[in-house]
């Protein structure tokens, strides 16, 4: 692959595939640090497809990486190859200023719109409310667990629940990436017993399912969120168009369905909006008053 060092500098993201010790020790400056043997169980942890990335590491990470990146609808825009110390050094010199070392890494991907836009607006309202309690937040759906870490980095105590071993694995690993305690567990939504009704005794202060549909559920979800939490999904919604994905009408909302499954809540955003490919999508953020005890 032929090296056009300025490239990186015009990337959606700088990719340093070497192990911790040599990135460590010195790397490009915005570097993510995504070591080799787990790129390709880290998806979760880039920016969306089809983003540009610039690679760092030896002769044969960088080639099997672009194979991997490509085939995934990622863009390759250049390389740095780096086989030997001399390398390193003869690199470092000729891009003096744009070198450091340590194990800062910087973050590629983002929570989804409908959990970002929760926090900016409706996260500190919650924690007032709580009189120092940190929200209790259960994740219906992880998949790969942006949002559940996210908010975990957000002051959030975090209970994230998915059926996919491999999925809840590389949740696991962007956690510990970040140090953001977050519970996963693993079973299927549809058992009895999977998702919990409390922790200590204590109800959930928002629920969140982004993606992920499973109606029978969600009068149960109703129940179990506490007075004065909040309710927060998004996902696909049929209305009246093929999609390519998902096909299975028990994946797509209806119009108005969770405003009426959720009738009592105040309704803060109940929104249809395109996604970059054109499919729709619902975000729906609604309120559970407290009852007035007095």
């Amino acid at each position: 692959m032929t090296v056009n060092v300025m490239r990186h500098q015009q990337a959606d993201g700088i990719l340093d595939l070497r192990d911790s010790g040599d990135y460590q020790s010195g790397h490009l400056i915005d570097s993510t640090h995504l070591p080799f043997e787990v790129l390709f169980e880290s998806l979760n942890q880039l920016p969306a497809a089809p983003a540009q990335l610039f690679l760092v590491g030896n002769k044969q990470q960088i080639e099997e990486a672009s194979l991997f990146l490509d085939s995934k609808h990622y863009k390759v825009n250049g390389s740095l190859v780096l086989n030997s110390d001399k390398d390193l050094a003869l690199w470092q010199k000729m891009l003096a200023g744009q070198w450091q070392e340590g194990k800062n890494s910087k973050i590629l991907w983002q929570p989804s719109s409908a959990v970002q836009e929760f926090v900016d607006q409706y996260l500190p309202k919650l924690q007032a409310s709580l009189d120092g309690k940190r929200p209790l937040v259960l994740d219906i759906g992880c998949g790969g667990g942006r949002d559940a870490v996210f908010l975990a980095k957000q002051g959030c105590q975090v209970v994230a629940i998915d059926k996919e071993a491999r999925v809840l694995k590389r949740a696991k690993q962007l956690a510990q990436s970040l140090g953001a305690q977050v519970k996963f567990s693993g079973c299927d939504l549809n058992t009895e017993n999977c998702v919990p009704a409390d922790i200590k005794g204590r109800p959930f202060d928002l629920i969140i399912g982004v993606r992920y549909l499973n109606r029978e559920l969600l009068p149960q979800l109703k129940e179990q969120l506490a007075e004065g939490g909040y309710i927060l999904w998004q996902t696909f919604i049929d209305i009246g168009e093929e999609l390519s994905s998902p096909k299975n009408p028990s994946f797509l909302l209806q119009p108005d369905e969770l405003k009426q499954v959720f009738s009592g809540f105040e309704v803060f955003v109940d929104r249809i909006a395109r996604i970059e490919d054109g499919r729709p999508l619902n975000t729906f953020i609604a309120h559970k008053a407290p009852v007035d005890h007095s």
